[in-house]
């Protein structure tokens, strides 16, 4: 039985710009995918056509009876301001227990110092209390000018009398 050897390896390498292709693949893909939502052809992977009309969805299979979604509602706790929601999404984050997510947020927190909901409503408090003395003392400022501008205008008015006078030579 004669020995076999191997004397040479040949390595043959072919590169293929795939860019057409890959553009070509999109194309079709989204072909197929007007083709499946306008019914002309159905879907390959077993999935289901959902028609959108009038506002209302549905579902045509053999397994799954057709009906309508009335509306969907997100059921949880009301917030009323950003600090409370800001509150609650912490809360989750912490007992979500995952550390290195929850030592990423300790390490923002450090850096943006959070706001509890009390400390909001305080700060809220006191800003509109703030804004209200001041729009009380813009309308104080603005009575005063009013009431200066017409002693000014009386004050006008009585020395032009006064020029007229002595123009005619009456005192």
């Amino acid at each position: 039985m004669p020995d076999k050897k191997e004397i040479a390896t040949l390595s043959i390498k072919i590169s293929v710009d795939s860019t057409d292709l890959d553009k070509l693949e999109a194309q079709l893909k989204r072909i197929e995918g007007l083709m499946v939502s306008t019914g002309l052809k159905q879907p390959a992977r077993g999935g289901f056509i959902m028609d959108f009309n009038a506002g209302q969805i549905s579902i045509n299979t053999p397994t799954i009876t057709s009906g309508t979604i009335k509306s969907a509602k997100i059921k949880g706790i009301a917030t009323d301001d950003a600090a409370g929601m800001l509150d609650k999404i912490n809360e989750a984050f912490y007992n979500s227990g995952n550390k290195a997510f929850i030592a990423a947020l300790d390490e923002a927190i450090d850096i943006n110092i959070p706001v509890s909901h009390g400390e909001f409503t305080e700060f809220k408090q006191q800003v509109e209390s703030e804004v209200s003395q001041l729009q009380a003392s813009i309308t104080a400022i603005q009575q005063t000018i009013a009431d200066s501008d017409r002693a000014f205008a009386a004050s006008l008015e009585h020395l032009r009398a006064d020029i007229q006078s002595i123009k005619s030579g009456w005192l």
